[in-house]
């Protein structure tokens, strides 16, 4: 039988699209939260690590993104938001117990696995995987143990907090779509709006995961005012096949070869952020007065949409986790670098006075 890797790029992608959506089916079907997404994830990985050379293209995942920000919006009660709003000291203390749990599980992983203390840090960075690797690239660092060590943290929280999202919510298919029945109207409103994402992406780029954040504005912003922006299944389902083939088709033959020495190491760093941040969830959640679930995907290290589609899934508090998230993600991105810098210059070991 012919590789993957010597398939046509056109039958690579007849067989991961509607076998993607095949499997997200299956899952949800099966009532795993996010399984619209899982499933196509597992294929990707299965394809990239077979060697599959085709990509998300970028406009495809924006517009994936978008969609996903839409579907945020629908699931956002105003009420719970201002509620949320008014904890944002709080919350801002919970974003810097992440950044620092996260900065500390590099210098573990370092030391587990004689990787450079800064490029396991910037490997454990939470917020934008792809704008991590960028400038690590450009600080000229290992930019490829970056990536190993960001998508190995993200499918381990995904896979993780699906777990711990069926064991508190329980299994069921809960409604993607929202309450308002989606409608001709409803879905051009949504593909406008996600048009709008697509575009700040392109000509925005300094502002963080705008193909995302932008349409969960204007879509939130809508919905309160009662307009319905509801969408389809088949629309949802295909924007959770391109973020899940954006991750999974990343973990390819060359990437797992850069850190399979390291591997059983760096996952188990990863396990024990995951542990770190459900400590701090635990103590959110009693601070917050929210329910353990929420507060657990409010802290967690993985990326906005996965996490936000994981908790439409299970049904936990939408606007608490996306404001504690979005409030990380401009964080990291305004001042994770820095920030990180900074803490590797504060442990790096002075030289002997004279």
């Amino acid at each position: 039988m012919m590789r993957i890797a010597a398939w046509p790029a056109w039958l690579q992608w007849a067989v991961l699209a509607p076998g993607g959506l095949a499997a997200g089916q299956g899952l949800q079907a099966l009532g795993l939260p996010a399984g619209l997404m899982v499933g196509p994830l597992i294929l990707g990985a299965v394809f990239g690590l077979r060697g599959a050379r085709v990509r998300m293209p970028r406009p495809a995942y924006q517009a994936a993104q978008g969609i996903a920000g839409c579907l945020i919006a629908l699931h956002i009660d105003p009420g719970i938001l201002a509620r949320a709003v008014e904890l944002g000291p709080v919350l801002g203390i919970f974003v810097v117990l992440t950044f620092l749990a996260a900065c500390a599980t590099g210098l573990i992983a370092a030391a587990w696995t004689g990787i450079d203390r800064e490029v396991a840090i910037w490997g454990f960075l939470p917020g934008m995987a792809g704008t991590v690797i960028a400038i690590s690239h450009e600080r000229g660092l290992d930019s490829r143990m970056v990536a190993f060590i960001q998508i190995l943290r993200l499918m381990m929280v995904i896979s993780s907090m699906v777990g711990v999202a069926m064991l508190l919510a329980g299994t069921g298919a809960h409604p993607l779509s929202g309450t308002a029945a989606p409608g001709l109207l409803s879905t051009l409103r949504a593909a406008g709006i996600t048009a709008l994402g697509v575009a700040a992406a392109r000509w925005l780029p300094a502002l963080p995961a705008g193909a995302s954040l932008v349409p969960l504005t204007f879509a939130a912003g809508l919905s309160v005012a009662g307009v319905n922006i509801a969408m389809p299944g088949w629309l949802v389902a295909a924007a959770f096949l391109g973020l899940g083939l954006q991750i999974g088709l990343r973990f390819t033959p060359d990437l797992m070869r850069t850190g399979l020495r390291a591997l059983p190491a760096l996952a188990a760093a990863s396990l024990l952020l995951i542990l770190f941040c459900a400590g701090s969830g635990l103590l959110l959640s009693w601070i917050a007065d929210v329910d353990p679930l929420s507060a657990l995907l409010a802290t967690v290290p993985g990326s906005i949409d996965s996490i936000a589609i994981i908790a439409i899934g299970a049904e936990a508090d939408v606007a608490f986790v996306m404001t504690l998230q979005t409030i990380r993600l401009f964080a990291v991105a305004l001042l994770g670098p820095m920030a990180a810098m900074l803490f590797l210059r504060l442990l790096r070991p002075r030289p002997p006075a004279d």
